[in-house]
């Protein structure tokens, strides 16, 4: 009785209030329109045209506002009304009242403990009437109530270890707000506890059914795509430190100021991204620890959103209304006083965070100044209690205060045997045996890995003496390398570029051509360089009178190639007129006129210029002295093509002196192109043999680094072969673009640093694991001048260094304790003795020892040494890149301005806004919806045509994201350390791109393509080892598979002249566009 009478008071507060306010005007007014417009055009029309309407909300809220809006539509309700406020803020309201209902539920049930109904009802008042959550839903006219019902109902029931049923809660609350994703972290982690395929497919596949059923009605007939894209959309906007949340970044004074300003000289994005990270490795490692506690998985939630709200960028002052149920809930189970003071100061703070805000809101004042003082001092507050709220998870979770008091009584002998104990517990984990009962020491992984080297893991295939590398290998490796190159070098670009040049230095300049008789002109073309500027052909009969003037502009886009014009006129004479001559001066390099039905250039008579300036470089004549190197219909092997146009042009400039026009990725990728343009010329070939060369390069990489990981041959060979002949391999190095030498580095370093983790100071000299690991970070270094995607891998190196760190520490930490269990005699640990079954040999103690003296001088070195080689040395060569810029005459090309550059770069690539037609978010890369589409020839014969386009082998890349996907659960279970490094690998590449705003294209998926195919032979190593002999020739099929795609989509990769209709039989997906 008593419960519903404060059910309804609660419910008659927020009726009462609600239409007294309109709340939040922009929240408000956007929910009213959302509403009218769901139930106008219906579900299935609400996201349609969605870029000419603002709508960021993910489609489960939509139901809701369908019914506000017919609602509003069926009883005439006027629109911002006081009716109207009541019916769009009841659903958050009742949200409210189901909440506290749900809060006496679990306090009174058996999980919940609570025997007393005065203190459950404590719990539900304390909610029902703390105007920090009342005024969200009746006052401001938010839905956060709505949204947090379903979290809490998931981290029921993962508390209760009903994952299946959580996967189901947390999918809708995913349809209602993206930072649903925050809470699905410790739900990731209780899966992948659960070691269990079935467990992990049946939560999977829960939550993705969840979703594409609750948002059928919004995808019929468009898919399921915009859903991702709509998520990415919204996570992506408001670029700014704090959005008038009263938090770390508010207090530093980031409090709407762009993301890429600084405090200290460091950028308010890198400062939130730091502080999160640091938050969720620490919330994460307390859940790992205490996870089978009770509330473990409710507390830490509430800390870990807390965190985000703390120390995230881009939060807004409602984020930390998500922390507070979840700390009562957290009450309940573990019933500490700590948390309830804990929610008492945490709502108190966001309730003068979010008053303010509202207040102001009246006034039309949305923006808090940066510093203002009384969000200085809720700020501080709010860093005090987060701090607190740390302390308190460690306390709970980790460190108990029993086990405190347990240390204070423990003797020196406790301390031995508590020594043993852990050495026990080490290898029962370590063990793959499942009986219970102590483990010998001397069978743990650490023992062996510190004695035998860690068997079966990463080093697995490199033991025993001889050659690892052996004539098998040369032989499959060198029959790859010369059939590929044979390939690759086929049809790459021609040779006979026109060499000579024109540089009119002003308009108005001209030359005319005699042919000596009339023709019929019907093709003129035209060779441009560098620069721009624009030019006309005149045409005259006699020389004198000038008529049909056709324009022509050379802009950025017709570097390095042939412009081809179809006048259709008749005429002896020929006018070229300078038109336009930017301050990058166009060269014309030379100029073919072709008549009726001739396919070589027609004879010059004679070349007279006009208006000629002494400052122009070349003469004017050199238009017309290289007629052979005239193509009649041009194509990729006489120009250039999608982006070569600035590489290659760059990679020219660079040679010459000049200023490069490409500035937005480092220079070192186009010196290397600079390279073949110095051998063979600036020509097709020239510009992109280097490149071509690199690729080739990849395949002894990949050969040797899954030699070495799979130990046989004949796994190296399945690897190499599948990377060989995937698409974007072939089509990605025969473009003149930096992208094949970004990969070409990432794939070096990553297998350096994967030689250094199967090294271990305490079994090798220091020097020899110093030594790859300075390899990959030279190789780090020159990837990172060449583009920046490199830096993107740095990351992942980092997280393997530290695994390997952390490894070296464990068996240091392993050894210690076998040393401390030596020195003790044998009646302080009779208990013991089944574990420690034998006494240590004086060989192995004096191993131990080793392990002991070596780990501290060990890990400083190695600190020491990646300091030089991964920031010293990648910074030096970053900087020398700039040469070639810093060798440009005039002011501007100082060590000052190539800091500016990056500047340039950063800015450049954060803000691009720009579209095309082929672009693809990060998310359809995987599933190859739609390649990237590089090159069309012209003047193709009725019913042919050639185009160039790239992506990926459907049996190399479909097969190998599922083996990424189920990678990502294996991991978990076999713990093998290959397939944990190929993981971070792929990972540390194609994560960052979910955080990149700009426009992106298939080809960036490129840097995860060797990772990808590495996991997919891991596989398929495992498919033959554990299966009969015939599985041998189902391997060789799917490798025949592979080279028959090959080989099938070749024409269109590498602008082979087909009938149109082939490429019909080659769109497979409706984004497969060929021409």
């Amino acid at each position: 009785m008593l419960f519903g009478v404060m059910l309804a008071a609660a419910l008659l507060l927020r009726l009462f209030v609600a239409p007294i306010w309109i709340g939040y005007d922009t929240d408000v007014r956007t929910f009213l329109a959302w509403a009218d417009r769901a139930y106008t055009v219906g579900l299935n029309g609400l996201y349609t045209n969605a870029k000419d309407y603002f709508l960021d909300y993910p489609p489960g809220y939509m139901y809701v506002l369908y019914i506000v809006g017919m609602l509003h539509h069926k009883l005439a309700i006027p629109w911002e009304s006081a009716g109207s406020l009541l019916v769009l803020k009841l659903p958050a309201m009742l949200a409210d009242i189901a909440t506290a209902v749900m809060l006496v539920r679990v306090a009174l049930s058996k999980q919940g403990g609570m025997r007393s109904w005065a203190q459950a009802l404590g719990l539900a008042a304390l909610y029902l009437f703390n105007p920090a959550i009342w005024s969200n839903s009746a006052v401001w006219g938010q839905v956060d109530s709505f949204f947090m019902l379903f979290i809490s109902a998931t981290l029921l029931y993962q508390q209760r270890g009903k994952l299946q049923h959580a996967s189901f809660f947390i999918a809708l609350a995913l349809l209602l707000k993206p930072q649903a994703l925050l809470f699905g972290v410790f739900l990731l982690i209780d899966v992948a506890r659960k070691r269990n395929w079935m467990t992990w497919l049946l939560c999977v596949l829960t939550g993705l059914a969840t979703m594409a059923v609750i948002s059928l009605p919004f995808a019929i007939g468009r898919g399921y795509g915009w859903l991702v894209g709509l998520y990415s959309g919204t996570l992506a906007s408001y670029p700014y430190g704090s959005l008038n949340a009263f938090n770390v970044l508010a207090l530093l004074g980031g409090n709407f100021i762009d993301l890429n300003q600084t405090f200290l000289h460091i950028p308010y994005q890198w400062i939130g991204l730091v502080l999160m990270v640091l938050a969720m490795i620490y919330v994460c490692l307390i859940y790992l620890l205490g996870y089978q506690r009770r509330g473990a998985v409710l507390y830490l939630s509430f800390l870990f959103i807390t965190a985000v709200f703390m120390c995230m960028t881009k939060m807004h002052e409602r984020y930390l209304h998500y922390g507070l149920v979840l700390a009562l809930l957290s009450f309940i189970y573990i019933r500490d006083k700590r948390i309830l003071w804990l929610f008492i100061g945490f709502s108190a703070t966001h309730f003068i965070n979010i008053a303010d805000v509202l207040l102001r809101s009246f006034h039309q004042d949305y923006h808090i100044p940066r510093y203002d003082p009384l969000m200085l001092t809720v700020s501080a507050a709010n860093v005090v209690l987060f701090i607190y709220a740390c302390q308190l998870g460690w306390r709970l979770f980790v460190k108990s205060d029993q086990d405190r008091q347990e240390e204070q009584l423990a003797t020196a002998s406790a301390e031995q045997a508590a020594s043993l104990e852990d050495i026990s517990q080490e290898g029962q984990r370590s063990s793959n045996e499942t009986e219970p009962g102590p483990v010998s020491f001397r069978e743990t992984k650490l023992w062996k890995s510190i004695f035998q080297g860690e068997e079966g893991s990463i080093e697995n295939g490199e033991r025993g003496r001889g050659r690892w590398f052996t004539r098998k290998d040369w032989l499959y490796l060198g029959a790859l390398v010369v059939v590929y190159t044979i390939i690759a070098l086929f049809h790459l670009g021609g040779h006979t570029d026109p060499k000579t040049f024109w540089k009119p230095a002003t308009s108005g300049e001209a030359v005319v051509v005699d042919l000596g008789s009339s023709h019929q002109i019907t093709r003129i073309n035209s060779f441009a360089g560098v620069g721009e500027g624009a030019y006309s052909y005149w045409f005259s009969q006699d020389g004198e009178n000038w008529q049909d003037q056709i324009a022509v502009k050379s802009d950025h886009t017709q570097v390095l190639t042939w412009h081809a014009e179809e006048p259709k006129k008749e005429a002896r004479y020929i006018k070229v007129v300078i038109d336009t001559q930017e301050s990058a001066a166009l060269h014309l390099h030379e100029i073919g006129i072709f008549g009726d039905g001739q396919t070589t250039p027609l004879h010059i008579q004679q070349v007279q210029a006009l208006n000629v300036n002494p400052a122009d470089e070349g003469a004017p004549a050199s238009l017309f002295d290289e007629p052979k190197d005239v193509p009649y219909s041009p194509t990729y092997m006489n120009g250039t093509y999608f982006d070569e146009i600035y590489h290659a042009r760059t990679a020219w400039e660079h040679l010459h002196k000049i200023e490069p026009y490409e500035s937005t990725h480092p220079p070192l990728g186009k010196i290397l192109i600079s390279v073949g343009i110095y051998l063979f010329g600036l020509n097709p070939f020239g510009w992109r043999i280097v490149g071509t060369l690199f690729g080739v390069g990849m395949i002894p990489i990949m050969y040797v680094f899954a030699k070495r990981l799979f130990g046989r041959s004949e796994y190296a060979l399945i690897a190499a072969f599948l990377f060989t002949f995937d698409f974007m391999h072939f089509a990605q190095t025969r473009i003149a673009t930096i992208d094949v030498y970004g990969v070409f580095f990432i794939m070096l370093m990553f297998f350096f640093m994967y030689r250094y983790t199967t090294r271990s100071f305490y079994r090798h000299r220091l020097w020899a694991t110093l030594i790859p690991l300075g390899l990959s970070g030279l190789f780090f270094g020159i990837g990172a001048a060449s583009k920046w995607i490199v830096i993107y891998g740095g990351a992942g190196l980092a997280v393997l260094l530290a695994i390997s760190l952390w490894e070296r520490y464990r068996e240091y930490r392993f050894a210690k304790k076998l040393l401390l269990r030596q020195a003790s005699t044998e009646e302080e640990i009779p208990a013991l003795e089944a574990v420690m079954e034998a006494e240590l040999s004086p060989e192995e103690s004096a191993q131990l020892q080793h392990v002991k003296r070596r780990f501290v001088p060990g890990t400083i070195w190695t600190l020491l040494w990646c300091v030089l080689t991964f920031v010293l040395i990648p910074v030096t060569i970053y900087t020398l890149s700039y040469i070639p810029f810093m060798m440009v005459p005039g002011p501007g090309h100082g060590l000052k301005d190539v800091v500016t550059y990056q500047v340039h770069m950063y800015k450049y690539h954060k803000d691009l806004v720009a579209t095309h037609p082929f672009s693809s978010p990060w998310w359809e890369w995987p599933m190859m919806l739609r390649p990237i589409w590089y090159y069309q020839a012209k003047f193709m014969p009725e019913g042919m045509l050639s185009s160039i386009v790239s992506f990926g082998n459907p049996l190399v890349w479909w097969p190998g994201f599922i083996a990424v996907l189920f990678s990502l659960y294996m991991v978990f279970i076999n713990k093998d350390k290959r397939l944990r490094l190929l993981l971070i690998a792929y990972g540390s590449q194609y994560l960052p791109w979910i955080l990149v705003p700009r426009l992106t294209f298939i080809y960036h998926y490129f840097a995860m393509v060797p990772f990808l195919v590495l996991i997919l032979t891991f596989y398929i190593k495992q498919f033959l080892e554990e299966g009969p002999p015939k599985r041998r020739q189902w391997v060789l099929g799917y490798l025949g598979g592979v080279l028959l795609l090959f080989f099938l989509f070749y024409p269109i990769l590498s602008g082979m002249m087909i009938p149109a209709k082939y490429s019909f039989f080659l769109r497979w997906l409706p984004g497969w566009n060929f021409f």
